[in-house]
C-alpha cells in the first residue's frame, strides 16, 4: 500500500525517476503486449503488481502520446478481467492530448466501444483531468438532449454526472454556463439530475465566494513561497 502511494505520488507532482519508470515499464508491455510483463534486469521479466498498474497506466498514458493511448485502448478492448479494463479505463483519460480526450468522450456515445452503464465514469475520468474539464463539461452541454432521450435513467447516471463535471467550478463563467444549461434545456429536462443541477449551482456560488474571501492570502502565501 505504502508503495502504490508513494508511486502515486512522485509521479504525479512529476518526479522525473518515477515518469521514466512507469514509462518505460509501459513500453515493455507494449512490446510483449500478450503478457503484461516488465524487465527487472537483463534476463528476467516479473508482472507488473497489480497494485500498481492503475499509476503505472496512468503516468504512462499521460507523458505518451497516441501510440501509447491507442495501446490502452487495444488493451481495454481485449481485457478479460472486469478490474483490469477498469484500470485501463481510467487511464485512457489521463493523456493530456485534448484531440484523445474529445475521441475518448466520443466513444461514451458509442455502446460498441464503451458500455453505456460505464459512460458515465468516463466523461467523469475526463473531467478530472485539468485537460479534460472544460472538453467533458462542453461534451454534456451539447450532446445533452441526445445522452438524455437516447440513454435514459438506466443507463446513465444523470446526478452523478452533473455532479462530477461540474465539481471544479468557481468563475463567474462558469456559474453563467451552469445557468445557461438550465434554461436552454428546460423543455428536455433532467430527471435524477434536477437535484444535482442546483446543488451544482449553488456550490459554484459558494466556491465564488471562498475564493473572492481569500484570493488575496492565497496570492500572499505564494509569493511569500516564491521570494
Amino acid at each position: 500500500y505504502n508503495q502504490v502511494n508513494a508511486l502515486r505520488v512522485a509521479c504525479s507532482t512529476g518526479v522525473d525517476g518515477c515518469l521514466s519508470l512507469t514509462a518505460e515499464w509501459f513500453t515493455q508491455w507494449m512490446e510483449n503486449p500478450e503478457r503484461n510483463l516488465v524487465r527487472s534486469d537483463s534476463t528476467l521479466f516479473i508482472r507488473i503488481h497489480p497494485n500498481l498498474r492503475s499509476t503505472v497506466y496512468c503516468s504512462a498514458v499521460a507523458a505518451g502520446g497516441a501510440k501509447e493511448w491507442d495501446f490502452g485502448w487495444e488493451m481495454f478492448q481485449n481485457a478479460s478481467i472486469a478490474s483490469e479494463a477498469d484500470k485501463l479505463m481510467s487511464a485512457l483519460a489521463c493523456t493530456k492530448d485534448t484531440g484523445l480526450l474529445e475521441r475518448y468522450l466520443a466513444y461514451t456515445l458509442d455502446p460498441t466501444k464503451i458500455r453505456k452503464q460505464d459512460a458515465t465514469s468516463v466523461i467523469i475520468r475526463i473531467a478530472s483531468n485539468v485537460d479534460g474539464r472544460a472538453l467533458a463539461w462542453n461534451f454534456v452541454t451539447q450532446n445533452w438532449k441526445y445522452i438524455f432521450t437516447e440513454y435514459g435513467a438506466g443507463s446513465f447516471s444523470f446526478a452523478k454526472l452533473i455532479s462530477g463535471v461540474t465539481q471544479s467550478f468557481s468563475t463567474q463563467h462558469q456559474l453563467d454556463q451552469l445557468l445557461q444549461f438550465k434554461e436552454e434545456n428546460a423543455d428536455v429536462g433532467f430527471g435524477s439530475a434536477s437535484s444535482a443541477l442546483e446543488q451544482a449551482i449553488e456550490k459554484t456560488r459558494v466556491n465564488m465566494k471562498w475564493v473572492s474571501d481569500n484570493q488575496r492570502e492565497i496570492s500572499d502565501w505564494f509569493g511569500a513561497e516564491a521570494a
